[in-house]
């Protein structure tokens, strides 16, 4: 399934001179000309598909994006926000980008596989309907597929959307890297030898946001309300954090949602846990307390709201659905990584200001930008 590339010996004569007298010395060299062993090129980083896959990289130094402005089209800017250009119009997630290609599943045409070059032309349907978790890699694509009982299948096809396989019944894909696909339901977390052809189980238990490297096995560990970490030597399972929620993990740091407190009371915060030298770093706080339409505030904070709502003036209380009259909050959700750069899909006061919207993207590496 895997094609890798193998480096090839070349034998040289090299002629040098002892004590006045040629004498021939073969010496076994690389041939130049063969590339080394490479790793398999894919289309995604890290936790990103898990987390839905709302933001991808480019080859091309592009951030491909489901625009909050614009109804949740396809979209390239560049890192700054800057040059932003529609690539799609259909309403799309689980955003890959490889060779030139856009991949991408389409909401409005049942959940099908679609590619789309990064200019916006030759737009093509891979694979039909009620397709998720999308994964692509050199050697194709891996996601999981519904059928006509509504039960996930792990299937793989080729980047042309020919040669589908069903691998695993009644599983979803979690993941995919160096030939292994990974899989899971409510029971167990899995993986699948492509080269073997078998599959097996590695943890039991419902597991979410799983991200795989070198290092080993990342995953969430639901029923414990705990991230794991999975080592591929050795089998060996470890808490790499208690609590938490919305993870994702790339190249030893995880991002996630955690609890915190102000003035206010307690509030959701986003943290930056760099595994190697287990420091936590906060990058956005959210503002505990509600705003209007213009963004001003309404004098009524999280804790007040949930815990004595009898306080609060009656006229501003919606009759209907007992929620509040124009009131908003902020909220957020997963980091999505892309190189260098951290992205977030949130509710933000500050995007009112910005765009009139506050649904938006943010950009979480230098500051907190509203970048769509």
């Amino acid at each position: 399934m895997i094609k890798w590339c193998k480096s090839l010996i070349a034998s040289i004569i090299i002629l040098c001179g002892l004590t006045g007298c040629g004498v021939q010395i073969q010496i076994d060299m690389p041939d130049a000309s063969v590339a080394p062993e490479s790793i398999e090129r894919l289309g995604y980083e890290g936790g990103n598909i898990g987390a839905g896959g709302l933001v991808c990289g480019g080859d091309d130094g592009a951030i491909y994006y489901r625009s909050e402005s614009d109804g949740w089209r396809l979209y390239k800017a560049k890192p700054d926000g800057s040059s932003k250009i529609k690539v799609s119009d259909r309403v799309i997630e689980d955003i890959n980008v490889l060779d030139g290609w856009v991949y991408f599943i389409d909401h409005f045409d049942g959940n099908s596989i679609y590619k789309v070059r990064t200019d916006g032309t030759e737009e093509i349907k891979l694979v039909d309907g009620w397709c998720y978790n999308l994964y692509v890699a050199e050697s194709g694509l891996y996601f999981d597929k519904r059928d006509e009982n509504n039960r996930s299948q792990v299937c793989r096809a080729d980047l042309d959307g020919e040669n589908f396989t069903l691998l695993v019944m009644d599983m979803t894909v979690a993941y995919y890297y160096k030939g292994n696909v990974y899989y899971n339901n409510s029971q167990e977390l899995g993986v699948y030898d492509l080269v073997a052809n078998s599959g097996k189980t590695l943890v039991k238990g419902e597991t979410y946001n799983v991200s795989v490297d070198d290092s080993g096995i990342y995953y969430w560990a639901v029923d414990k309300d705990e991230f794991h970490k999975l080592d591929l030597t050795d089998n060996a399972d470890s808490v790499v954090l208690k609590g938490g929620d919305y993870f994702n993990y790339h190249q030893g740091n995880l991002y996630y949602i955690g609890i915190s407190s102000n003035k206010n009371g307690p509030c959701h915060v986003i943290n930056h846990l760099n595994l190697a030298t287990n420091e936590t770093t906060m990058l956005l706080e959210e503002a505990n307390e509600y705003f209007d339409a213009q963004g001003d505030w309404l004098g009524i904070t999280f804790r007040q709201w949930l815990d004595h709502p009898e306080t609060v003036d009656p006229s501003m209380i919606d009759e209907k659905d007992g929620g509040l009259k124009n009131g908003f909050n902020e909220s957020v959700g997963y980091v999505y990584v892309v190189g260098e750069h951290l992205y977030m899909r949130a509710s933000l006061r500050e995007s009112l200001f910005k765009t009139g919207k506050v649904d938006c993207i943010a950009r979480l590496d230098d500051g907190t930008v509203i970048w769509d």
